[in-house]
C-alpha cells in the first residue's frame, strides 16, 4: 500500500473520531471502499510505524505521530442558507491542508449574534454543509466556549472567512494560552463578490418569493 493511501486510512480514522464513530477494519474498509485484505495490511504497517494503535475491542485510533501526519484546517459560521460564497471559503480552506472541519454555530449563539433565529436548525445546517464536496466533517459548535472546539478539533490551521470579526491577534493569544502555540490562523482574502446570505434573504424579501 501506498503513502499516499496510507494517509487515507489515517485520515479517515481522524475524521471518525470526531464523529464518534467506531474505526474497526470493516469500517474503514467500508468508508474508503478498499478491500478487508488492503486495509488490514495498511493497518499492519501503520501500526509498526508507530503511526497507529489497536484496543482491546479492536478498534483503531491515531497515536501522537499519526495526527502530525495528516492537517487539519478548521473554519467556522453559521451556514443558514447556503451560496457560492461558503463553497468558495469551503474551497479555499481545503487547499490548505489534508482535512476541512467545519464548526456550525448553535442557534442560540446566531440568536444572539444576528437578533433573529437561523432559518435552519443547526442540527440541519451541519447536515447540509457535510454533504458540500471537500468538507470531511461539520460539527456543532460549544454553546459557551468556542474553544472547546479546538480542543476536539485540534487544528494545524484555523481559516477565517475575510469578512469575519475575528482579531487575529487575540485569536493568537487565546489560542496559544489554550496549548495549541503551534496553530496557525490565515485570513481568506479573496471572497465571491455581492454574496452573503442577509442580501439573498434581502432579494427573497424584495420580490415576495412564496413556496
Amino acid at each position: 500500500m501506498s503513502s499516499i493511501e496510507d494517509k487515507l486510512v489515517i485520515k479517515q480514522i481522524y475524521i471518525n473520531s470526531l464523529k464518534d464513530i467506531k474505526s474497526s477494519l470493516t469500517s474503514v474498509s467500508r468508508q474508503l471502499g478498499f478491500s478487508l485484505e488492503y486495509v488490514n495490511t495498511s493497518f499492519e504497517s501503520l501500526i509498526d510505524k508507530g503511526s497507529i494503535e489497536v484496543d482491546y475491542q479492536k478498534n483503531y485510533h491515531l497515536t501522537e505521530l499519526g495526527r502530525k501526519q495528516i492537517s487539519v484546517i478548521l473554519t467556522g459560521g453559521t451556514f443558514d442558507i447556503l451560496h457560492v460564497g461558503h463553497l468558495f471559503t469551503f474551497n479555499q480552506s481545503k487547499l490548505l491542508g489534508d482535512v476541512l472541519v467545519v464548526i456550525i454555530a448553535t442557534d442560540k449563539n446566531v440568536e444572539k449574534l444576528k437578533n433573529h433565529p437561523p432559518t435552519n436548525s443547526q442540527k440541519d445546517r451541519a447536515e447540509i454543509v457535510e454533504y458540500v464536496k471537500g468538507v470531511d466533517a461539520a460539527l456543532v459548535g460549544d454553546e459557551t466556549d468556542y474553544m472547546t472546539m479546538i480542543d476536539i478539533v485540534n487544528p494545524d490551521i484555523i481559516a477565517l472567512g475575510y469578512d469575519q470579526k475575528h482579531d487575529e491577534k487575540e485569536l493568537y493569544k487565546a489560542i496559544a494560552e489554550r496549548g495549541y502555540p503551534h496553530v496557525k490562523i490565515i485570513r481568506l482574502q479573496k471572497h465571491v463578490s455581492g454574496k452573503s446570505t442577509s442580501r439573498i434573504v434581502q432579494e427573497i424579501i424584495k420580490h415576495n418569493y412564496r413556496e
